[in-house]
């Protein structure tokens, strides 16, 4: 795998309760993550002696917040961020764990807002639901976790799930949203949809999908956009396992938590 370009700080208090620290971005046009709930990092400098010293590095100019290397138990597994324009981000996350939460210094060209979330309500299902969030189109819906007035979301949240073990262990990940898909198909023929073609194996040759479409279904009828997405709103009694869901009168796209996708096509009734 190629080196990690940017790193974050995931640092853990325990008193007064176990929380974690979170800042909200500054928006700005230039910025991927514009707005969002994020953990304090950003891009590796030259001058960084690796991506554990970025960590650090960016903790203290964006937070205010100075800790030493002993404080980190260790790196997660690097993940891709996505970014509104180009190609994906690995980043690298750190692990710190300090005895008790730490006053904030935000820089404001870098974050508006600073909070320690407690871990019980980022554990909690009831917390955790697919919804709409700002600057995207109201068609998509993402797991999310709200904070005050905005949504914790993407890849944070993600990161967030992976490292709080948050997907459910008796769910393989690579057949977590394929089960969504599957939940949603049974939802469509509840509501009087009917079936004209279960799940079949895609070629990414049809003119309608990407090449990340594995699986497509066919239902006969207009897909009732807002009872589906009422639905998806709903919390469960775990948390959502997929990166998006697009919900349209004309199809449905699940994508999955590897960006894979499934798709169900609704035809109009002759």
């Amino acid at each position: 795998m190629a080196d990690p370009e940017a790193a974050v700080a995931i640092v853990r208090a325990f008193r007064p309760e176990e929380s974690v620290l979170l800042i909200r971005r500054s928006e700005r046009e230039e910025d991927s993550w514009s707005g969002h709930w994020s953990f304090p990092g950003g891009r590796c400098d030259p001058g960084d002696a690796g991506p554990l010293h970025t960590a650090l590095r960016e903790l203290q100019e964006e937070c205010g917040v100075r800790l030493a290397p002993e404080c980190c138990e260790g790196p997660l597994p690097a993940m891709l961020a996505r970014r509104k324009i180009g190609r994906f981000l690995l980043v690298a996350p750190f692990l710190f764990r300090i005895d008790t939460v730490l006053p904030t210094i935000l820089d404001p060209r870098e974050a508006s807002q600073a909070a320690w979330v407690p871990l019980r309500k980022l554990c909690d299902p009831a917390q955790h639901a697919l919804r709409p969030v700002p600057y995207r189109p109201n068609d998509l819906l993402f797991p999310a976790v709200q904070l005050d007035d905005t949504p914790l979301w993407g890849f944070t949240y993600r990161l967030i799930v992976d490292w709080l073990g948050l997907t459910p262990p008796q769910i393989p990940r690579e057949a977590a949203g394929f089960q969504v898909a599957c939940r949603l198909l049974d939802f469509l023929l509840t509501q009087g949809l009917t079936r004209r073609q279960g799940w079949k194996d895609c070629e990414p040759t049809a003119e309608m999908l990407t090449p990340d479409v594995i699986k497509v279904a066919v239902v006969e009828g207009t897909i009732p956009v807002e009872l589906v997405q009422a639905r998806l709103s709903l919390p469960d009694s775990h948390v959502p396992y997929v990166n998006y869901v697009q919900v349209r009168p004309e199809s449905i796209r699940v994508v999955g938590l590897d960006f894979e996708e499934y798709v169900i096509s609704a035809e109009r009734v002759r």
